[in-house]
């Protein structure tokens, strides 16, 4: 009994993967020099309806938590921009998230009211350009959901950040 327990305990905990949605909008590939890629400094904006939002500083600390999370997991170090994106002298990628919208679904919403919270999603444009010249290396589109049909097992907002950052480091440094 108590292993069965256990068993449920650990499913509901995990919840599904996020599949993100990727695509290019400059139709090119995302070239990022060598020097550039050992250093990531984000910058979040968003659109005057997102950053009007009651979570938004809940959305924006999610975005830092992820990014941190996947470039220690890649041995790239880490930094936070605030304000406008402005070069700086170091070298490394400037990362300019501008949410364009989003539905924040916390994990205390999911697993306590399940379908009836709704579906979690996030919607921005990525600019990578380099940290000391400004100057852009590319444009990406990075949008996910999730279906409140899944229950507790539907990804939370958390959860399609950080597979988002997880594939934004992968593109800047895949050594």
């Amino acid at each position: 009994m108590i292993r069965v327990v256990l068993i449920m305990a650990v499913l509901l905990l995990s919840g599904c993967a996020a599949t993100v949605h990727r695509e290019a909008l400059n139709n090119r590939p995302l070239t990022i020099p060598q020097e550039s890629s050992r250093k990531i400094v984000l910058n979040v904006t968003g659109s005057q309806m997102a950053t009007n939002s009651d979570d938004w500083e809940q959305l924006k600390g999610e975005w830092r938590a992820a990014m941190k999370s996947a470039t220690r997991e890649a041995g790239v170090a880490f930094g936070v921009q605030e304000g406008s994106p402005t070069p700086v002298a170091d070298a490394g990628t400037l990362v300019v998230v501008h949410v364009n919208d989003y539905r924040y679904i916390s994990p205390g919403a999911r697993y306590g009211f399940g379908v009836f919270t709704g579906n979690a999603f996030v919607d921005s444009n990525v600019e990578f350009r380099d940290l000391m010249s400004g100057r852009r290396y590319g444009t990406r589109s990075y949008n996910t959901s999730s279906s409140a049909w899944e229950g507790v097992f539907s990804a939370m907002t958390g959860k399609q950040i950080q597979a988002i950052c997880n594939e934004m480091v992968t593109e800047i440094n895949p050594r």
